[in-house]
């Protein structure tokens, strides 16, 4: 024989896992939770919401970080983040170490593409790098079709 559960609407519903729920009062300010499993619901689905949330742009337009200014700017884009809550501190302090490794290496960087491609070509990149931040591509809107 199966016993039917009685839900009362005025206690909330958060189911545990082993079928039982709250026994809480509902809350005044959300449909079948209590205070307490409103609070974490909307916790989850702030976080949620912030994980979906575009964190494309942490690494700058091209994805790359190869002069001083690319990881100025990813560092400049971290702390936004971070204080916007969207990295946990953990993270964040190994996302800035793994930062200040890159920058140890960026002299290192230099004098190989120096020897590799010489002086010239190095700058030249430079400019192509540079040149693509202040033009992005953007898509050109189609003309009004005449009538």
């Amino acid at each position: 024989m199966k016993t039917q559960k009685i839900v009362l609407p005025n206690l909330c519903q958060f189911p545990f896992a082993d079928g039982r729920s709250c026994r809480m009062p509902r809350s005044q300010t959300h449909d079948y939770l209590c205070v307490f499993h409103a609070d974490r619901e909307r916790r989850l689905l702030d976080q949620q919401s912030l994980d979906a949330g575009d964190l494309s742009d942490l690494f700058g337009v091209n994805g790359e970080l190869c002069t001083y200014a690319d990881l100025n700017a990813y560092l400049t884009r971290l702390s936004k983040h971070a204080v916007a809550g969207r990295i946990s501190p953990e993270i964040l302090s190994t996302l800035v170490y793994a930062a200040a490794l890159q920058i140890q290496n960026l002299s290192r960087l230099q004098g190989e593409a120096f020897s590799a491609i010489g002086v010239d070509a190095w700058k030249a990149e430079l400019r192509r790098l540079y040149s693509s931040r202040e033009n992005p591509k953007l898509p050109t809107p189609n003309p009004p079709a005449s009538s």
